[in-house]
């Protein structure tokens, strides 16, 4: 149902909490705390995305870097990967480690390679090494690079929009605890006229 005049107006009454002569110094205060969450909340957008721009472009450089620096060889097991017992299910996705050969810029290396369960000692799989030959992990790729900008992205969102959301409720609460006080004050003052013990 769309808004009408009178529900922004009755939405925009809230926000303010009010208006008049009755409005205390402390509602206004109030009003003041939320305008600046509602300013902080939006200021974080532009700055997520500053930071999501920034951490992308870092990433994306050191996926350029692992890209030129790493790539696939085959190495041969000279053993046969024994997967722990499981289920057939599990067993057919079971990979295990076991000990391998392959080339390096330094020569023959060897060491322990993931395998398929089952993979009998001569046969091949791919690894990554790095210039040296050394075994290392694959290059981030794309879908990675994306996802650990957004990542980074919504944490500077929510961290900032938190903060500003926990700043404003300490100020709501201090400021209603001064209106209790208060209270309590004028009370103490009103109650013995009201209960006939002034007289």
């Amino acid at each position: 149902m769309p808004e009408t005049p009178a529900t922004t107006r009755s939405l925009w009454h809230r926000f303010m909490l009010g208006s008049g002569p009755l409005k205390r110094s402390t509602d206004r205060i109030q009003v003041l705390a939320r305008v600046l969450l509602v300013l902080t909340v939006l200021m974080a957008v532009p700055i997520a995305l500053a930071v999501a721009t920034a951490t992308g472009s870092s990433i994306r450089s050191v996926a350029d870097a692992e890209a030129a620096s790493r790539h696939q060889v085959s190495a041969t097991l000279v053993e046969d990967a024994v997967a722990p017992p499981m289920s057939d299910a599990e067993h057919a996705v079971m990979s295990a480690k076991v000990d391998a050969t392959w080339s390096g810029a330094t020569g023959i290396r060897r060491g322990a390679v993931r395998a398929p369960a089952a993979a009998k000692a001569g046969s091949t799989v791919d690894i990554w090494v790095d210039d040296s030959g050394a075994l290392t992990t694959a290059p981030m790729d794309g879908s990675q690079v994306v996802g650990q900008t957004v990542i980074a992205s919504l944490a500077t969102f929510a961290g900032i929009s938190a903060a500003a959301g926990l700043g404003y409720v300490t100020i709501c609460r201090l400021l209603e605890r001064g209106r209790m006080r208060r209270w309590g004050h004028d009370w103490s003052v009103v109650e013995p006229v009201w209960s006939g013990k002034v007289p």
